[in-house]
C-alpha cells in the first residue's frame, strides 16, 4: 500500500490506542472508588511515552495501598494479538509483580468500540505470558542490527 495509506493506518491505530487508554483510565477511576482507594490513577502516557506503561493506578496488596503499572493494548477479539516493545518488556521485569498488561478487545459494533467485559489482565508476564506456551504463542518480529565498531 501507499505511504499515504500507511500514514492513515498508523493514525487509526494511534487513535484507537488512545481511546483504549482513556477507557481503562475511566474504568480505573470507578474501580478505585469501589475499592475505597482515595488515590486517582494517572495517564502517564500523556506525559511520558517512554515510561514503558500507560497508566499508574493503585490496589490494596497485603493491607497496603500499592502502585500498579498498566500497559493498555487494543487487540482483536479473535486472537488478542499485540506487540510488546523491548522497553515495555524491560519495565515489566523491573516492576514485577506490579506491572499489568490489559488487553482490551476492539468491537466496532459497540457504542464505545471496546468490549470491556472481555478485557484480559496479565501480570507476572514472564510466568503468565512468556512461559505459558499453552495460552500464548510468541514470535520475534524483526531484528535489531548495528555495525560493530
Amino acid at each position: 500500500f501507499s505511504p499515504a495509506e500507511l500514514e492513515k493506518r498508523l493514525l487509526k491505530q494511534k487513535i484507537i490506542g488512545l481511546k483504549a487508554e482513556k477507557l481503562i483510565l475511566k474504568n480505573e477511576i470507578t474501580l478505585l472508588k469501589e475499592l475505597e482507594i482515595k488515590e486517582l490513577p494517572v495517564h502517564v502516557a500523556n506525559e511520558d511515552v517512554s515510561a514503558g506503561y500507560d497508566i499508574l493506578s493503585f490496589r490494596k496488596i497485603n493491607s497496603k495501598i500499592s502502585e500498579i503499572f498498566i500497559e493498555v493494548k487494543a487487540v482483536s477479539l479473535s486472537n488478542y494479538q499485540f506487540y510488546l516493545s523491548s522497553s515495555e518488556y524491560q519495565t515489566a521485569m523491573k516492576l514485577n509483580p506490579y506491572y499489568y498488561i490489559y488487553l482490551l478487545p476492539v468491537d466496532y459494533s459497540l457504542p464505545n468500540e471496546f468490549d470491556l467485559k472481555k478485557l484480559v489482565q496479565i501480570n507476572n508476564i514472564k510466568e503468565n505470558l512468556f512461559e505459558n506456551k499453552i495460552e500464548w504463542k510468541i514470535t520475534s518480529d524483526g531484528y535489531l542490527i548495528k555495525k560493530n565498531t
